[in-house]
């Protein structure tokens, strides 16, 4: 069927309280901000408790109830703000399992907007999934599609990891296929196309699509493949993509240092990638509140064509005789 991608969140939470009477949200809206009423309080208040905005507190106590042996859903509806009940989930949660060999765990999902919303200044566009995915024990999800977003939600509410969905606040109207069960989470390729490839995730491989479809009216065929989990990166299943391509493009609104783009170009490197990489990530400075700026700073459909014309513009490395790079 096709979904929305705000049908598709609101649907796959619906069928996960349904199916577990014992799942507790800590939060009234998982669509804030600026997405429509999800319903999800109204419909199942007697999973919801909606206390006071605070996350230090929400986190605490979704952390505690999990490592009691609840299962529960905290949703963040500004992801800058998650840093308040940082040590909760960081220090907590992804480490219970190991400090107490197993006897503990705390499956608990964190449901943050993340991203730039457009005007929201330098403390509400934060992208804390490039600090998340290197903290072990904890799974990171950033899904881009309605199909993406169902797997994840069900991943997340069904696994025993304590895990964070970096949601983004712009996907809302992007419609695509969804089926009647929730797929297994694999990564999509969501364009085909021999002349190069952008990997991604997030709302930026719809931004990407638009770029893909740009080259093609330009005869640049593009394929694009978007990464719903950041942490563990399924390595194998990104190379096998990769290498099929002599151009790849690795897009994130991340800033580049620390980056899941820049983790995913290292890895492809790493493992042998001989063809041409390119990474675009946005500015290395706070969100403006200006849009014309911040075009300027976060990789827009725009942006990403222009850098993938001058990555195939750009000459093949040559490998001469003796093995070095030339």
């Amino acid at each position: 069927m096709q979904l929305s991608y705000h049908e598709a969140r609101t649907r796959a939470i619906a069928r996960e309280l349904e199916a577990n009477p014992e799942l507790l949200v800590l939060g009234g809206s998982l669509s804030a901000p600026f997405n429509p009423d999800d319903g999800i309080a109204r419909n199942f208040s007697d999973h919801v408790l909606q206390p006071p905005i605070s996350e230090f507190a929400t986190l605490s106590v979704g952390v505690g109830a999990a490592m009691a042996g609840m299962r529960t859903l905290v949703p963040v509806s500004t992801a800058s703000f998650m840093f308040y009940g940082w040590s909760a989930v960081v220090l907590e949660a992804a480490n219970v399992r190991y400090l107490s060999g197993g006897l503990s765990q705390a499956p608990i999902a964190v449901h943050v907007m993340a991203g730039s919303r457009r005007s929201g200044g330098a403390q509400h566009e934060h992208t804390p999934q490039a600090m998340l995915q290197n903290v072990p024990g904890l799974r990171v999800y950033a899904p881009g599609t309605p199909a993406e977003i169902d797997s994840v939600l069900h991943a997340a509410l069904t696994g025993g990891d304590p895990c964070v969905i970096a949601d983004h606040v712009l996907l809302a109207d992007a419609t695509g296929s969804v089926g009647e069960a929730p797929a297994a989470m694999d990564m999509s390729l969501l364009r085909e196309g021999g002349d190069g490839l952008i990997v991604s995730y997030s709302a930026l491989v719809q931004r990407a699509l638009s770029a893909a479809g740009t080259l093609a009216g330009q005869g640049i065929e593009i394929a694009v493949l978007s990464v719903p989990c950041l942490n563990p990166l399924p390595e194998a299943e990104l190379l096998a993509h990769v290498s099929a391509h002599d151009a790849v493009l690795f897009v994130d609104e991340s800033r580049a240092a620390g980056s899941p783009a820049s983790h995913m170009l290292a890895r492809a490197v790493d493992a042998g990638f001989e063809g041409r990489a390119g990474l675009l990530c946005s500015g290395p400075a706070p969100a403006p509140f200006a849009t014309r700026l911040l075009d300027e700073l976060v990789p827009t459909a725009a942006r990403i064509e222009r850098a993938m014309r001058e990555l195939l513009e750009r000459q093949p490395i040559t490998r001469p005789a003796g093995g070095t790079r030339a």
